[in-house]
């Protein structure tokens, strides 16, 4: 398909305070899916994975334009078959261009990350 046809975007993942998230017993982000920096069609949902199982009533993300403004996601889920993975649905298609992404998540022990 040639590239004008299809719909890139440039997804990138700030790991907001990644190095303070890093205490004995909090989630810890291992991986996301886009990746940080990736170049990809409009994504339909965000995966994140953490060293531990999550809540997912308490963890979340936000999802930024380059001009600051909000993207619409769903409401988080955690996987299906790994309860390490937050799966936040994106609402409508994302034109092309840079995104940032926050995270917050909480541990099924209730720490915090």
């Amino acid at each position: 398909m040639p590239l004008h046809k299809t719909l890139l975007m440039t997804l990138a993942v700030l790991l907001t305070a990644a190095a303070g998230r890093m205490a004995w017993g909090h989630p810890v982000l291992e991986s996301s899916d886009p990746r940080q920096g990736a170049t990809v069609s409009s994504p339909k949902e965000i995966r994140l994975t953490f060293t531990e199982n999550l809540i997912a009533k308490f963890s979340g993300l936000t999802i930024k334009d380059q001009s600051g403004r909000p993207i619409g996601t769903a409401s988080p889920s955690v996987g299906p078959n790994d309860k390490r993975q937050l799966i936040v649905p994106i609402s409508t298609p994302l034109p092309p261009g840079a995104y940032d992404v926050d995270w917050h998540a909480v541990g099924a022990d209730t720490h915090t990350g």
